[in-house]
């Protein structure tokens, strides 16, 4: 790093004198003090919809023909946003917009000394990926394969900005895989779904859910014809219903075993003079307490578990939905 020998305000040399609790230079003759304060540094993260980050390759030292975010000093007379704004359209070709603040940091290089880096994300808005006159090549990589940074301090804004992302990314993943396999005949279990959490917890309370359950249905007016039923017999049935979520949910049960339940259950109640509407509204209320209990038993802190209760509430439509048909078929049958 240069050091300064003269004062900018009278030319005269500048020495070193113990001021403010540290050693700072003065000038001789005019006395004034000349501060050192960190360079205001602004860079970039601009991630596409593939989670790669553009880089760019350094033309210049220091860490010339490695790899960083477009990054450079910001100038007078402009924001902080700006500047980065500015170092991205300079070194890449794209224009940007600014969609967060990453990271505020100070860091320290030989060749210029004190920094002040702010880092910001940003998303494209325009212009075409092209080196320009202070890369040499610029690039979008995996985010979770990036090749050595040339400052340790871009390094540590990696991991951050992969946390800030985590949660967002994880919904993106779930919700994709959820949508895929409930296109299908039947979901196909992805083996990754956040709701599979919650899908544990309705597993291992099902005896306080079915208690709930049992308690409804003995009173509610939709299932006047269970008010009498043998609450052993309905315990034993929500408690495979329940176990049955799981199984068929996560893939371990078939479709056709699916059916035969519930075309079985269909058939049953109707020899048992159970009215169609009062079978229909004891699985109803039975999906209820499921989602009920889940939804107290949550924690609504960050945007992710919102996700999962609605993760959730799609799969136990979707699993009861076709309980309820497949149930309807086998009442109908008996007709």
């Amino acid at each position: 790093m240069k050091t300064r020998l003269f004062c900018n305000y009278c030319g005269e040399t500048l020495e070193v004198e113990f001021l403010e609790g540290k050693e700072r230079q003065v000038c001789a003759k005019c006395r004034e003090v000349h501060y050192e304060n960190p360079l205001p540094v602004a860079a970039v993260i601009l991630p596409n919809r593939n989670r790669e980050i553009l880089l760019v390759k350094r033309a210049r030292e220091p860490s010339k023909d490695m790899w960083c975010f477009p990054i450079g000093f910001a100038e007078t007379g402009e924001s902080i946003e700006e500047a980065a704004l500015r170092e991205l359209k300079e070194e890449t070709g794209v224009e940007g917009r600014i969609t967060q603040l990453v990271d505020v940091s100070s860091d320290k290089i030989p060749y210029y000394g004190e920094l002040l880096v702010v880092t910001f994300e940003a998303e494209k808005i325009g212009g075409e990926e092209l080196a320009g006159d202070d890369a040499l090549d610029c690039s979008y990589f995996p985010v979770m394969n990036l090749p050595k940074l040339a400052f340790d301090s871009q390094e540590r804004v990696v991991q951050k900005f992969i946390t800030l992302k985590k949660d967002l990314w994880n919904m993106h993943d779930s919700f994709e895989a959820l949508v895929e396999g409930t296109f299908r005949e039947r979901i196909v279990y992805p083996g990754n779904l956040l709701s599979d959490e919650l899908v544990n917890v309705v597993q291992n309370n099902s005896k306080k859910i079915i208690e709930l359950w049992l308690k409804d249905i003995s009173t509610n007016p939709s299932t006047k014809a269970y008010h009498r039923f043998d609450k052993k017999e309905l315990f034993s049935k929500a408690m495979f219903i329940i176990g049955q979520f799981e199984a068929w949910l996560k893939g371990r049960k078939g479709e056709s075993a699916f059916k035969e339940f519930y075309y079985s259950l269909g058939s049953q109640r109707k020899k048992e003079e159970i009215p169609i509407e009062d079978l229909i509204s004891s699985l109803s209320l039975l999906k209820k307490h499921i989602w009920m209990f889940t939804y107290s038993f949550g924690v609504w802190e960050k945007a992710v578990d919102m996700y999962r209760m609605f993760e959730l509430g799609e799969r136990l439509v979707y699993f009861f939905d076709k309980a309820s048909y497949y149930t309807v078929i086998g009442y109908n049958q008996n007709q």
